[in-house]
């Protein structure tokens, strides 16, 4: 590996007669640009060492070793960034040259491997000027670096062993060229390496967070951003339920970073039904090739979130409700005058009714409420909180006592979740009682009381 950069060797008098006249005065002008630019960093590194303060910009020598290494293992992909003709046969001379090397070893064993950098002057500095010019920019967090590294290093791995791959994700560069390396598989990213301190590295530079996700994409957002796909794809009820799901784990991915078990986790996800509507979006996106038109639905939902000022903070309404249940005075006010759901194995309860605005204030899964959950975890059967809640789900039977419920339900729901976001001081999380938060040190605000 270039284990370190140090001032580019100047040309033997005998080399430079026979080599100058392959540069042009515009290819000399960018090795000598690099070299100021290198020494500059060179010198400014060495003066703050000596202060005992850190290098203005740590990540120059890493990024540019690391752009430099995937002109050479993607060769030709990358000829673009050679500034002339000249300078890419400088390094295709070069990569053709290791490729005999490692084809036919040296008699004393020593096989080349894949860091081992050109030797030859000119051929090295062939490789810096085209590693410079794919990083493009003097600031190393440049929002073109992704677009311009990430083919470059997909088409290196590929071709490469994958330990290849994983060295240069495990170096210690800029977070623009750690996010560029993300090895992409099928609509997600993951770094390389196990237990790596990278693995959690966002996908894209976000102004959103993790806990500004939720379990399963809103309804407005699916339809403001994925008109294009479901009008495309064609997908049933079923299917649409995994789109939001799995939309939900790509916002995660971009904003908080990680495999999407870590996002399946972060959201509240229980692994086995994230890796089902994965297979499941996967099956059906490679199907019509609609990988592209689900990124880019992805994309324009997290653009929304970058700037709009409205973002909910769906972690802190999880972990507020993750014990809450609805008071026993606010359940018996939701069903007065509905006299008619005081029996029967499937009518709501003060269950039901928790689960469903659990649902509706966290948009999240009602069969992954904490209430269900707590039930499995017990040992105890959730047929007949889950018959009941499906009763009040299905669109036909919105007519009614029925169709009165969950309109008081999505109204409390509507409360509860503006006292969620409600700003209060020490707070104590998980406990909401009477529609109001237990909180110390502060007095505690309450719901405004529902009459219907």
């Amino acid at each position: 590996m270039f284990t370190a950069l140090r001032p580019l060797p100047a040309l033997p008098a005998s080399d430079h007669d026979r080599r100058a006249e392959r540069m042009s005065e515009a290819d000399l002008s960018l090795l000598l640009a690099l070299q100021h630019r290198i020494d500059q960093r060179l010198m400014c590194a060495h003066s703050n060492a000596d202060a005992g303060q850190p290098a203005s910009d740590p990540y120059f020598f890493p990024d540019l070793i690391v752009a430099a290494h995937l002109i050479r293992l993607s060769w030709p992909d990358g000829a673009r960034y050679a500034s002339s003709t000249s300078m890419a046969d400088l390094i295709d001379r070069h990569v053709s040259s290791a490729a005999a090397r490692r084809r036919n070893p040296a008699p004393d064993g020593r096989t080349p491997v894949a860091w081992d950098a050109p030797e030859d002057p000119a051929e090295c500095a062939a490789v810096l000027v085209a590693a410079h010019s794919l990083l493009g920019h003097e600031e190393s967090d440049d929002p073109g670096m992704t677009e311009r590294v990430r083919p470059l290093a997909a088409s290196a791995f590929n071709r490469n062993p994958a330990n290849i791959g994983a060295s240069l994700r495990r170096m210690d560069v800029s977070s623009a060229m750690a996010r560029a390396l993300l090895c992409h598989a099928q609509g997600f990213y993951r770094a390389g390496g196990h237990r790596h301190a990278r693995q959690s590295l966002p996908s894209r530079e976000s102004r959103f967070r993790i806990e500004h996700v939720p379990a399963l994409l809103p309804q407005e957002w699916l339809s403001a951003h994925f008109g294009d796909l479901l009008s495309r794809a064609h997908l049933t009820v079923w299917k649409v339920r995994h789109v939001r799901r799995v939309s939900a784990l790509k916002l995660a991915e971009m904003s908080g970073g990680g495999t999407w078990p870590d996002c399946a986790k972060t959201l509240g996800i229980p692994w086995n039904t994230a890796q089902q509507s994965l297979k499941v979006i996967r099956q059906e996106l490679n199907s019509r090739a609609l990988w592209p038109v689900f990124e880019r639905s992805v994309e324009s939902t997290a653009s929304r979130l970058d700037w709009g000022a409205d973002r909910v903070h769906y972690g802190r309404r999880r972990e507020l409700l993750s014990s809450w249940q609805i008071p026993a005075d606010d359940w018996a006010e939701l069903r007065r005058g509905l006299e008619q759901f005081r029996q029967g194995a499937t009518s709501p309860t003060r269950d039901t009714a928790t689960v469903l605005i659990w649902a509706h204030v966290t948009q999240g899964d009602h069969l992954h409420s904490p209430v269900l959950g707590t039930l499995r975890e017990s040992g105890c059967s959730t047929q007949r909180l889950v018959a009941s809640i499906n009763q009040l789900r299905t669109p036909t039977n919105h007519k009614g006592g029925k169709h009165k419920l969950l309109h008081r339900l999505e109204t409390y729901s509507d409360l509860l979740a503006t006292a969620c976001d409600r700003p209060v001081a020490s707070l104590q999380a998980g406990s909401l009682e009477s529609g109001v938060f237990a909180a110390r040190a502060v007095e505690r605000p309450t719901l405004p009381r529902i009459r219907w």
